[in-house]
């Protein structure tokens, strides 16, 4: 008679949509566990070892655990299973690593937030990256309900249980770990041979009092100046508004919570109006983040019929050694903020971009050309080091430390 079966939520994803083969964007295969049966009523932490096991993807795949499939070039994409039986000898099972899954029991809120998240590397010299080809497509499933874990147990890996084993009198222990979904998601990726990366952008913050008084910093007289310098020999250009269609890490169900956005960037050519959302402000005795983390749509998150052409006013032109300039008043950052010390800093954001200048390319519809809009690249990254020291006092805004305009 077979042991019972303790049934894990389980979810495959790609941590990056692509696997670039060049190695400069690391690339792994996502997994999401979860304990969410019914059933499972023991309180303790459940340890499992990866190695043999689902997780442990080339020895996986090897051993039917996981299925490797292929898009066809046909005009259905369908998407044909390959043999890669090889893999279980060539690639051998992997290092034994424990991986700790919390009790249902007295869980309460969106079981989503109880997945434990286990990410898995391909190295680009592995075995599983040898029999990828470039410009192909490719998409690993969980190939059933066997999770394939040797060993586990409860509270912590010291004394373990393998499921080959006969030695266990503990019958609520004896217990067979199997995927409780039919369909478990999937990790799907295209293969390419390098990714194309973006020329360094140096992006700089200050304070300005257009006062021609220096010391009246009041009355809504301080500015906050970005700007944006390409270091490079050649013209790009960036978007800053609408789907950043840029390699962003995901995590089983969706992207990862620092993940880039859709929102508007810094450098928008609106520039009147203050994105406040590329900017934190902390408290600067606390230390507390007290503005900028509203959350914003995420890039891979669109209907697919939707036009990802970026529209002219939303692009901007970077040209060597020419700083793209924007001027913003700093009391809208602080606005009803009580009186303190506080320090403003740019949150890092990722950018589509082009060589040269893609606006020339403008159609009818006021986008782009689609040609303009193939190109896989690395992100463009807004990011700076500088931090703005800002006091609000009486409800106005001062700073001992700004420049004349």
């Amino acid at each position: 008679m077979p042991s019972p079966a303790l049934k894990i939520h389980t979810k495959i994803n790609s941590h990056y949509s692509i696997l670039d083969l060049s190695g400069h964007l690391p690339f792994s295969i996502v997994f999401g566990l979860c304990r969410r049966s019914p059933a499972d009523t023991d309180p303790r932490p459940l340890v499992l070892s990866t190695a043999g096991s689902v997780l442990d993807v080339p020895y996986a795949l090897g051993c039917g655990l996981l299925t490797l499939h292929v898009q066809d070039g046909g005009e259905a994409k369908e998407w044909v299973g390959l043999d890669v039986r090889t893999l279980r000898d060539v690639a051998g099972m992997g290092e034994e690593e424990w991986v700790s899954l919390p009790s249902p029991v007295g869980r309460v809120g969106n079981s989503r937030h109880a997945f434990t998240v286990v990410r898995r590397r391909v190295e680009i010299n592995s075995a599983l990256a040898s029999i990828l080809e470039v410009g192909r497509k490719y998409r690993i499933r969980v190939a059933g309900e066997d999770l394939g874990v040797r060993r586990r147990g409860y509270s912590n890996h010291d004394q373990v249980l393998d499921n080959n084993s006969n030695e266990s009198s503990n019958d609520s222990e004896a217990t067979r770990l199997v995927n409780s979904k039919t369909t478990a998601g999937n990790a799907t990726f295209p293969v390419i041979r390098e990714l194309s990366w973006p020329p360094r952008i140096e992006t700089r913050l200050r304070l300005l009092v257009s006062s021609s008084d220096a010391a009246d910093t009041t009355n809504g007289k301080l500015e906050l100046e970005v700007s944006v310098l390409n270091t490079s020999p050649d013209a790009i250009t960036v978007q800053t508004r609408g789907h950043q269609r840029i390699p962003i890490p995901w995590g089983p169900f969706q992207p990862d919570p620092d993940a880039d956005d859709n929102g508007m960037r810094i450098i928008h050519s609106t520039h009147h109006k203050l994105p406040t959302f590329s900017l934190r402000v902390f408290d600067s005795a606390t230390g507390a983040l007290v503005r900028g983390n509203k959350k914003q749509s995420p890039c891979g998150l669109t209907d697919g019929n939707v036009d990802r052409r970026p529209k002219v006013e939303d692009v901007v032109v970077l040209r060597p050694g020419l700083p793209v300039i924007r001027r913003f008043d700093v009391g809208v950052l602080v606005e009803w903020l009580p009186d303190g010390e506080y320090k403003v800093i740019l949150q890092a954001k990722g950018c589509r971009w082009w060589h040269g200048d893609v606006a020339k390319e403008e159609r009818e519809d006021g986008r782009i050309g689609a040609c303009a809009c193939g190109v896989e690249h690395a992100p463009a990254m807004l990011e700076s080091e500088d931090e703005v020291e800002l006091r609000v006092r009486d409800g106005n805004v001062e700073s001992s430390v700004c420049d004349m305009l």
